[in-house]
């Protein structure tokens, strides 16, 4: 594990918040800096970093190499756009995160809107799962939450997490945040479907789901769970580097959402409009990665 969960700074090292705030800049070296300081042990001190009054998240900095910029603005596109879609919703509302890493999405999320009565999140990865599960662990007791060390897909069994090959982002370092899951049978991580869950009966969900390239298995997993709620919104990753690996648009889990219930979809990033008619790809700017928001109508 990257740091030790019982003990953290309330602020991260003063040489540690100069060199992301080059980075920033791109200053030349800044990244070489910070990974120095990661060799040395310099970030083994996990940070807690305020949210809003009530609410902290614990990041082992030397993996997730976050400052209180970066927790500001995490995904700010999106979650403007699910916290003005959000409100719509009659209670009780449940949120789905697949793809929760340590649980940022889920904190940035509540933050913005408290009333969620039951969270649900998911992280296959065995090094960002106990960060995920202590996290969510602060959350007031009113709400009721669950941390599963899983994957989800179409399938109940078992799977392993896979890097792509080399080239897959070219410039940027391969990391776990681009890991995927591959069916096997003796692998190491469990594989789960969101119909295997019990929700709140005639309530509405909000579901996350970023999985690298899973995103159709998962929503094929989830058919009775978004055909029941009362009211669905589901937001996905659109990233040309996966479709270019993966040979699949996104356009494919719109349509298939279609299938189950009217939607419609939109980019949260300029609010364009999507259609199930054309590749997503060729309705948005082919290299630049966005979100894509899924309302039930």
């Amino acid at each position: 594990m990257h740091g030790t969960l019982a003990f953290a700074s309330k602020r991260a090292p003063l040489i540690y918040r100069v060199a992301k705030n080059l980075e920033r800049q791109r200053v030349r070296g800044a990244t070489r800096l910070l990974r120095v300081l990661r060799r040395f042990g310099c970030l083994n001190q996990p940070v807690d970093f305020r949210l809003d009054q009530f609410l902290h998240i614990r990041v082992p900095i030397t993996r997730n190499e976050y400052d209180q910029a970066d927790i500001n603005t995490y995904e700010a596109d999106l979650l403007d756009a699910l916290a003005s879609e959000v409100t719509k919703l009659p209670a009780p509302v449940t949120l789905i995160d697949v793809g929760a890493d340590i649980g940022l999405f889920t904190l940035r999320m509540l933050a913005r809107f408290p009333s969620f009565s039951s969270i649900f999140a998911f992280e296959p990865n065995s090094e960002g799962f106990p960060w995920l599960e202590f996290n969510l662990s602060r959350l007031p007791s009113s709400i009721e939450r669950r941390a599963y060390q899983a994957a989800i897909a179409d399938f109940r069994g078992r799977g392993r997490l896979v890097m792509p090959e080399p080239g897959f982002s070219p410039g940027i370092v391969a990391n776990h945040t681009q890991e995927f899951i591959e069916p096997s049978p003796e692998g190491p991580v469990e594989v789960m479907m969101l119909d295997s869950l019990t929700l709140p009966s005639n309530g509405s969900l909000v579901m996350k789901i970023d999985v690298e390239g899973g995103e159709l298995a998962a929503i094929r997993g989830a058919m009775r769970t978004i055909s029941q709620s009362r009211t669905v919104i589901v937001a996905l990753e659109a990233h040309p580097s996966v479709v270019r690996r993966t040979g699949v648009d996104p356009v494919h889990c719109l349509r298939l959402l279609s299938s189950f219930r009217p939607f419609h979809y939109y980019c949260s990033e300029g609010g364009i409009t999507l259609n199930t008619g054309a590749a997503v790809f060729d309705q948005i700017a082919p290299n630049q990665v966005y979100n894509i928001v899924a309302r039930s109508d």
